[in-house]
């Protein structure tokens, strides 16, 4: 693995995600191994730890909700991800919206977000980012439990 780029990439931040579903606009997600993720309500906590999974990299976030992705878009890997949810300011319990069949409890909190990415050098780019966590700032985060649909 290279060391990260010290002075970001020539195309500013980059945006890897998973990608949209072909022929649609329907937004992307990625699965996770079982046991990557764990939720303490009693605790309050809540963390998500993964590695090595397989994205693309977009370069900006309009390049990635544009279908023909003018900017292009390349295999990427997101080496390592680990976000934890703590200290909570408010709890919002008992939520329940029954007209949209969806109630649950969260807990809006801070989050510390330590990630490690990397566009491979043979796409051209060879781009590697890796985080700070200690220097994580959060405007809103939010964990909790939810049922909806046929769940509710």
């Amino acid at each position: 693995m290279t060391p990260a780029t010290p002075h970001g990439s020539p195309l500013g931040f980059h945006s890897y995600d998973p990608g949209i579903a072909a022929g649609s606009l329907v937004l992307w997600g990625a699965p996770y191994p079982i046991g990557s993720g764990r939720v303490d309500i009693d605790e309050r906590t809540a963390e998500l730890q993964v590695h090595n999974i397989c994205v693309f990299d977009v370069f900006t976030v309009p390049n990635s909700f544009d279908p023909t992705h003018a900017l292009g878009i390349f295999s990427a890997i997101i080496n390592s991800m680990k976000i934890e949810w703590s200290r909570v300011t408010r709890p919002v319990l008992g939520f329940k919206d029954t007209t949209n069949k969806f109630r649950g409890d969260c807990f809006e909190c801070s989050a510390t977000i330590a990630v490690s990415a990397t566009t491979p050098k043979d796409t051209g780019h060879g781009f590697h980012f890796k985080s700070d966590p200690t220097k994580t700032h959060t405007s809103f985060a939010q964990f909790g439990t939810e049922h909806n649909g046929v769940f509710f």
